[in-house]
């Protein structure tokens, strides 16, 4: 963590937003957990803020990474 000031913000913000946007509450929290995360990896109240662009790359890399052992193969054996 950098600093957790607008994180927030950020979540708030993005689960408002993809609610409005007509997105399930669960893909909208989903979205606003990796914006508040994306939110603290920045000094500042809005340089950690997202696009929606950024926010999907994250949660695919987080994604492939939670599928990944310590041996370094995935979860399907890939």
């Amino acid at each position: 963590m950098v600093d957790p000031t607008g994180a927030g913000d950020c979540f708030g913000a993005t689960f408002v937003s993809l609610l409005l946007a007509g997105k399930s509450e669960s893909d909208a929290l989903a979205h606003a957990n990796a914006s508040g995360s994306l939110a603290i990896s920045a000094r500042g109240p809005m340089e950690g803020t997202s696009t929606l662009a950024e926010i999907r790359a994250f949660m695919a890399a987080a994604n492939r990474t939670a599928h990944t052992d310590c041996s370094g193969s995935t979860a399907d054996g890939a």
